[in-house]
Parts: C-alpha cells; sequence; structure tokens
C-alpha cells in the first residue's frame, strides 16, 4: 500500500531574521485563511522559538497571537505544529522543568497539536524529558536529529539517537538540515518522491552518503 505524503508549511527563519518579513498578529490572521484555500498544507508551523519574541518586539501579547492564528487551522483539521529547544523550552538558556512541563500544556490550550523537539548537540538528555510532558500536555511530540558532517557523526551514530527517541516516546523523528548536509543525489540517481513516501531520506554522514529508511 502506497503511502501518503503530506506537506507542511514551516515559516522558521521568517521569525528570527532581520533581513525578513517578521508578521504582526493582524497579518498572521489575514495570511491564514489564504494558506487553508491553498488545500496544499496537512500541517503549518505556527508559533515557537523565535516567534514570542518577535510579536513581544510589536508590543504583542504572544498568547493572543498563536490563538489567533491556530484557530482557523485548528477549525479545518490542519495539524499546527512549533519549534521546541528542548532543555531551553522557547528560550536560549535552560528553562526549570516545572516550567517546560506547563508549556506544553499551555500550548495545547493554545491550539498546537505538534511540538519538534531538538538539542543542536543531540543530547536525548535535554529531549527525552519533553517527550514525557508534551504527551501529559495533549501534544505530539516529534523530535528531531541534527545532520552535520563530522567522523563522530556516523548513520550508526543517528540511527542510535532515534532509536532511543523512540523508545522515549517520540511518535515521530525529523530530520534537521542545520548545516546543510542532506544531499538530493546518490550515485547520481536523483530521490524521487517516491522514496520520500517510503520513509528514505537521503543523509550524508560523514565522508559517506547514506540512504536512511525510517520506519
Amino acid at each position: 500500500m502506497k503511502k501518503k505524503i503530506q506537506f507542511s508549511l514551516v515559516y522558521r527563519d521568517m521569525w528570527q531574521s532581520s533581513g525578513k518579513f517578521q508578521p504582526r498578529k493582524d497579518q498572521l490572521e489575514r495570511i491564514a485563511p489564504v494558506i487553508i484555500d491553498m488545500g496544499c498544507f496537512a500541517r503549518v508551523e505556527t508559533n515557537g522559538g523565535a516567534f514570542e519574541q518577535v510579536n513581544l518586539l510589536a508590543g504583542e501579547n504572544p498568547n493572543d497571537a498563536v490563538r489567533a492564528f491556530c484557530k482557523p487551522f485548528n477549525e479545518v483539521g490542519i495539524k499546527t505544529h512549533m519549534l521546541d529547544r528542548g532543555l531551553n523550552a522557547l528560550r536560549m538558556y535552560p528553562v526549570p522543568d516545572d516550567v517546560r512541563a506547563l508549556m506544553y500544556k499551555v500550548k495545547a490550550k493554545q491550539g498546537t497539536n505538534i511540538t519538534r523537539i531538538f538539542d543542536g548537540l543531540n543530547d536525548v538528555r535535554n529531549i527525552i524529558p519533553s517527550i514525557k510532558w508534551a504527551k501529559e500536555g495533549g501534544m505530539t511530540p516529534q523530535c528531531a536529529l541534527c545532520i552535520t558532517n563530522s567522523p563522530v557523526h556516523t548513520l550508526e551514530y543517528y540511527m542510535n539517537i532515534a532509536d532511543q527517541l523512540i523508545a522515549a516516546g517520540a511518535e515521530e523523528i525529523a530530520l534537521y538540515n542545520l548545516a546543510g548536509q542532506l544531499v538530493k543525489k546518490v550515485n547520481s540517481s536523483v530521490m524521487g518522491v517516491e522514496n520520500v513516501a517510503a520513509g528514505a531520506y537521503i543523509v550524508k554522514a560523514g565522508n559517506a552518503v547514506k540512504k536512511v529508511v525510517l520506519k
């Protein structure tokens, strides 16, 4: 049976780059119906990371902005997701455990369905607690592997981390192409939609290029 491919609209760079457009609450409310009418996205990133910081810089209440942007997607069944820095939650420095646990309950109430948890060094100790708290808060925990290129970062290294995260309850695994290490070709063949549908991803691990099939 063929697998269904779902497209996700991600705005991450828009939130935190001064050279890109940083929307206000009223602008998010106006663009949400347009995104819905496009009819091609099963998921939309609506908050997390620097999103709330942008709202604060605009003199807005992040809680109001997130609720307003999530609401139209919730109403039509489009899943909403957020960026989650694990130990740092939505900040750039460590956050107490009780605050991290509470964050997922608040985010679920705001209308956010999925949290994408990552740690820049792939330290599962900073990710695994968030999996538990996300589930308790009513959210889907998606865990990200930060891909890079070194003798240490082998295919086995990444598969070991994925196994640990799945064992801890991660419902989805994402590949974070932070350093531009994902490649499109292996043996001169272009990776097609059928590969993605089969759960196959092309990863550059160290000096070797591998096809990874996530089951």
